[in-house]
């Protein structure tokens, strides 16, 4: 069975690469509210999560890891980079399935003609829902499927979904993510007629444990915030000073620093970026562990989407 997994594995990179490398876009999204992330731990691993996925962040990177999730988790997130714009996203998350809402809305701006003259003024706003499910095939095994739906506000109107599949193995230490982002799609739709595909990519992420150290990497194809081909995101992370967690990261983009505290049922994590080009900035995120009537009754919720997925399939 193991080995049989290995090999299945391998398969799949290699048709998602091929797939992958002829279908390939150029452009930029304007569904690029997806990649900024939802936990200030994962941005303290410089953004490295696919091959992690042992939180609420998986329904974000990898939903194949929800199944390992044992608690009932309520996380949210706030930023406010450079003063320009502000960024929040709020999610839950159970065994097996997690859904998040994301925010993003821009301060007033300056809308100017070619002579630069301003002619007016207008907003960005733009939201997006994310609802991950995850299944354990074995032991060591698991798949998912990640849900997006988009839409803009201001300054015009457009909405979008798309699905993404997924696979997490485990084997010791060692762990490996696979998403192929927006396999499949329904378009970005724009109130002018305009219509533009969602950008797919394939994703890989590899990560290790050594006692109290984790490594973790993530390789992506046609990252949506640059339209490049080539993106390497790495982290580390040291969990020996309980109730304290401490993290690097780094990227093409930023490195960063992080720490998280872990209290009886709330967690705290913090993240600083160190910008090449721009200005430094940090994100807080906030995670609680649902206790008591509200976890059973999120459990319930969970029980009977699970149902739902079960008899559609």
């Amino acid at each position: 069975m193991r080995q049989l997994a290995v090999t299945t594995i391998g398969l799949i990179i290699c048709v998602l690469v091929v797939v992958a490398t002829i279908a390939a876009d150029t452009y930029i999204s304007t569904a690029s509210i997806f990649e900024l992330g939802v936990s200030a731990r994962t941005i303290g691993l410089g953004g490295a999560f696919i091959g992690v996925a042992d939180d609420e962040a998986a329904i974000f990177y990898n939903p194949a890891g929800l199944p390992s999730l044992s608690e009932t988790k309520i996380s949210s997130l706030y930023t406010r980079p450079f003063g320009a714009y502000s960024y929040g996203a709020v999610g839950v998350s159970e065994h097996g399935w997690g859904g998040y809402l994301l925010v993003l809305d821009s301060d007033t701006l300056e809308e100017r003609d070619l002579y630069g003259n301003v002619t007016g003024s207008f907003r960005y706003t733009s939201s997006g829902l994310l609802f991950g499910f995850g299944k354990r095939i074995d032991t060591n095994l698991s798949c998912g499927l990640q849900i997006k739906g988009y839409r803009l506000f201001s300054p015009t109107n457009a909405s979008g979904l798309s699905a993404s599949p997924s696979i997490l193995y485990r084997q010791g230490a060692y762990t490996t993510g696979i998403i192929w982002r927006n396999a499949l799609s329904m378009g970005i739709y724009y109130a002018d007629g305009h219509t533009e595909p969602w950008i797919r990519d394939i994703a890989v992420g590899l990560s290790y444990q050594h006692e109290d150290i984790t490594y973790c990497i993530d390789f992506t194809e046609n990252l949506i915030t640059r339209g490049e081909i080539a993106c390497v995101r790495m982290g580390c992370e040291y969990t020996g000073l309980s109730p304290f967690v401490f993290r690097v990261g780094t990227n093409r983009d930023w490195s960063s620093l992080g720490f998280s505290f872990h209290g009886e049922n709330l967690q705290l994590d913090f993240a600083y970026l160190l910008h090449y080009a721009l200005a430094d900035s940090y994100i807080i995120s906030l995670s609680y562990q649902a206790t008591g009537l509200l976890a059973t009754e999120l459990s319930k919720v969970g029980q009977w989407l699970g149902s739902i997925v079960r008899q559609a399939s």
